[in-house]
This record gives structure tokens, C-alpha cells and sequence, in this order.
């Protein structure tokens, strides 16, 4: 982290998942979503680089595997101390095995002395300097796993995140019902990945972010994302729309008054590579390994300028963009 900044908003780029590190100094990590099987060496890579030994707070903000994936959960699970986890209460009537088998390392993680909670929308706390202001779900209208999303405001001094996980225009009715005061946000991570039926442009128009952030997988199934949605997205953002398979990693540096710088494609290095893709190899159990090719291709085949590796996906990390380059 940069001398002059005090917190840190990393969205990570794992294809079609969700995964985000906020970070306050070198003292206090909150990690959002766990879906890295697109990206587990660059997560390990990038956790590496900045630091990060202790998990103090693991938002789960969905019950879907793009959001809570086991195999994430069983690598961060083995790698870093996680001190508490919060995921939304929802019981889908027949659950998948992926959620199974995260209820099932979460009641590990509980029996080993992690704090387990399920929020709700109206609490209110306070995690360092950090406040943490929960917009959902809310019993009203969590009738589906998306709009039974964890939506959480967090305020590192006088700058807000706003993280909605897959909530969606049914739930944004109620969030602007009763917590319209906490909408306004410099950053906004899109809902639901930018589909269709994510964001209301009441919601958006009183969000009004500086930045948003788009977690997506380029050439995805479901189309994510949408372009009208897209369109509502830069009309109500001040500043620039990131999406991050065209723009990787993106870091937002904060001194706790404004953000102060941004950095696409943050994170990629060459050095810390191969021992991250062991570290990744060894903790997710891979014996055959896979190729990554000079081009960002996946082989079984080594070749020149090939490097072993779990499928990944590569960033390439370029400078801080000043407001001027923002506004190009």
C-alpha cells in the first residue's frame, strides 16, 4: 500500500465470480466472496504482495457458487487465519453440493473459534476504523438467493464502498425505501455482475458513484454485462467504469478523505510466480499440471515460455490513472 494511503479496495479479476480484499494499513483485511478457481495462484500472489496473514472479516455475500465457492473457502481456509465470517441466512429448498460443502467448513471453521454470523439489513459495525453498514438481506423480500445477498456500505473515513453482491430490482426497492441515506458511494462493485435486472436507475441515480467496478469472465454465458445495463452504469458513474476482464485487478488507494489513486491490471509481477503456483498446487491437491503459455493459453504440454501452473488469469499491472486520464 502506498505511503499516503490508509485503506485499500482491491476487485479482483476471477473471471465470472467475485472476489475483494479491503484492507485498512497492514492491520485489518476483509475479504468479500471466494469464487478464485479462474485465478487461485494470482489470488495467493496478490495476497502475498499485500500482506495479508489474517482474514478478519469473510463476507459470503451469496449462496451461489460464483460467490461462495468450497474449493475458495478450503484454500483460504488453509492459508490464512480467518477470524470471522459472515453469509446470508437462506435455505433454498434443495441445496447444491457446492453450498454443502461450504456450510461444512464453515461449522469447522466455528468448532476452530471463527465467529460465525448472519447479518441483517439495518446493523451497523464497526471492524477497526472501518464501519460496516449492512443493507441486506431484509426478511421482506428475500424470496431468492440474489436478493437474500449480504449488501454491505463500508466507510473507511469519509469514503464509502457499496458491495450488493447479486441483489437485484426487487431488493433495491426496499433498499431505497429504508436506507436511501446510505446509498451515495465513491465506489460501487455493479450488482450481479452487470445484468440486465441488477440496478435500478433510481438506485443507481442515488448511489452516483466516482467508480464502478464490473466483475465479469470475458465471453461469459450469461452475457454479463448487459449492455443497456452497461449504458445506466456510465450515466450515473462520474468517473470511469472498470470492467475487470478488459481491465484485470483493480486497486483503489484511499487516504480516508477521497480516492487518491486507481491502478488497473493491478497486481502482476513475475517474480513470486512459480511459488505461488506451488503454494496453489499444494493446497488444492493437483498432481498433473497444466501450462500457461506465453500467450495466456492453457496446454498439457510444456513449451518455450510456458510456466506450470493452475488455470489462471493474467494481469498486467499499469501505472495509477491521474483524474485527467480518467476523464479521456
Amino acid at each position: 500500500m502506498a505511503a499516503e494511503s490508509k485503506y485499500s479496495f482491491s476487485i479482483l479479476n476471477v473471471g465470472q465470480g467475485s472476489l475483494q480484499l479491503i484492507e485498512e494499513g497492514d492491520s485489518l483485511n476483509i475479504v468479500i466472496d471466494c469464487n478464485l478457481q479462474s485465478a487461485p495462484e494470482f489470488v495467493a500472489r496478490y495476497f502475498g504482495r499485500r500482506k495479508v496473514k489474517t482474514i478478519d472479516l469473510l463476507i459470503l455475500s451469496g449462496t451461489d457458487a460464483d460467490h461462495a465457492d468450497a474449493d475458495g473457502l478450503a484454500f483460504l481456509k488453509k492459508n490464512f487465519s480467518i477470524k470471522r465470517v459472515w453469509y446470508p441466512d437462506f435455505q433454498k429448498e434443495q441445496e447444491t453440493d457446492n453450498w454443502k460443502q461450504v456450510r461444512a467448513l464453515i461449522n469447522q471453521l466455528e468448532k476452530e473459534g471463527t465467529i460465525v454470523e448472519t447479518p441483517k439489513a439495518g446493523q451497523t459495525f464497526e471492524i477497526g476504523s472501518l464501519n460496516l453498514k449492512v443493507l441486506g438481506p431484509h426478511d421482506e423480500d428475500s424470496t431468492t438467493s440474489n436478493n437474500a445477498s449480504v449488501v454491505v456500505r463500508i466507510t473507511a473515513g469519509d469514503v464509502h464502498a457499496l458491495f450488493p453482491g447479486d441483489c437485484e430490482n426487487e431488493r433495491w426497492e426496499s433498499i431505497l425505501e429504508y436506507f436511501e441515506e446510505y446509498l451515495p458511494a465513491h465506489l460501487l462493485l455493479a450488482p450481479h455482475h452487470g445484468s440486465d435486472h441488477g440496478c435500478s436507475e433510481d438506485a443507481l441515480a442515488a448511489i452516483s458513484p466516482e467508480y464502478t467496478a464490473i466483475s465479469a469472465g470475458e465471453d461469459n454465458k450469461y452475457g454479463h454485462p448487459d449492455k443497456n445495463a452497461l449504458k445506466l452504469l456510465k450515466k450515473y458513474t462520474s468517473k470511469r467504469v472498470f470492467l475487470t476482464y478488459e481491465d484485470g485487478s483493480i486497486l483503489f488507494e484511499s487516504d480516508g478523505k477521497s480516492i487518491t489513486s486507481v491502478v488497473p491490471d493491478a497486481g502482476k509481477d513475475d517474480e513470486g510466480k512459480k511459488e505461488a503456483v506451488r503454494a496453489v498446487a499444494t493446497a488444492l491437491g493437483s498432481r498433473a499440471p497444466v501450462f500457461v503459455h506465453g500467450n495466456g493459453t492453457l496446454g498439457t504440454r510444456a513449451v518455450t515460455g510456458g510456466m506450470a501452473a493452475r488455470p489462471t488469469v493474467f494481469h498486467g499491472g499499469r501505472e495509477s490513472e491521474t483524474d485527467e486520464q480518467e476523464a479521456d
